[in-house]
């Protein structure tokens, strides 16, 4: 019985969660005749270790996802290493169908807390085919927290480029030649991107065995 109650509760933790936006592999180089392009840009965190995601969708197609540094909720406990030495978090470098893309929404999962956006916001970029488009960095600053679980953040959007870029060239050195085109403007930084945070509570549900 204590067997398939916890097998419901993975499965229960499990069903929804799409997996994030992968990254190419070490060993990636950029066509300069796909119909694809290469998008570059991080999500970084200051706080406690939890599920910190940025969603995009395309403007003029169907591509969508979610770019995702460390984890919400661990079912083995070994924590996300991280791409960068000063900081924690991910540098996203993921290929995709050349057009435009809408940046317009975040959210935190830590534990059983889930938090969201309570304003609107759009960033834009353009994905170029055959070109390497570098587009920013979401910083997450913790704010509020409950014992390990956060439950306050606040979400930056930063020019980046030459802390990215550094690790770029470190973990895909078949990149290290390729040109990358800033998506945004030089130095750009946008505060409280979302506004204040919003949090909600997902318990799962208790099952009490029953004799038989």
């Amino acid at each position: 019985m204590i067997n398939k109650i916890l097998i419901i509760l993975i499965i229960l933790l499990s069903v929804g969660c799409a997996s994030p936006t992968a990254s190419v592999s070490k060993s990636y180089s950029l066509d300069t005749g796909s119909d694809k392009g290469l998008l570059i840009g991080s999500v970084k965190y200051i706080g406690l270790l939890s599920g910190y995601k940025v969603y995009f969708r395309g403007i003029d197609n169907e591509q969508s996802g979610y770019f995702e540094a460390g984890k919400g909720i661990m079912l083995i406990p070994i924590p996300p290493s991280s791409d960068f030495d000063n900081i924690k978090g991910k540098l996203q470098v993921t290929e995709l169908p050349a057009g435009e893309y809408e940046i317009t929404r975040w959210a935190v999962t830590s534990g059983y807390a889930s938090l969201s956006q309570t304003q609107p916001f759009s960033v834009r970029f353009k994905v170029e085919a055959g070109k390497a488009t570098y587009i920013g960095s979401f910083l997450f600053s913790v704010t509020d927290t409950f014992g390990l679980t956060v439950t306050g953040v606040r979400v930056d959007f930063e020019d980046r480029y030459s802390e990215d870029i550094a690790v770029l060239n470190r973990k895909f050195p078949n990149l290290n030649e390729t040109k990358v085109f800033m998506g945004l403007p030089k130095k750009l930084v946008k505060k409280d991107v979302g506004g204040a945070s919003n949090t909600r509570w997902d318990m799962p549900p208790v099952f009490i065995p029953t004799g038989g």
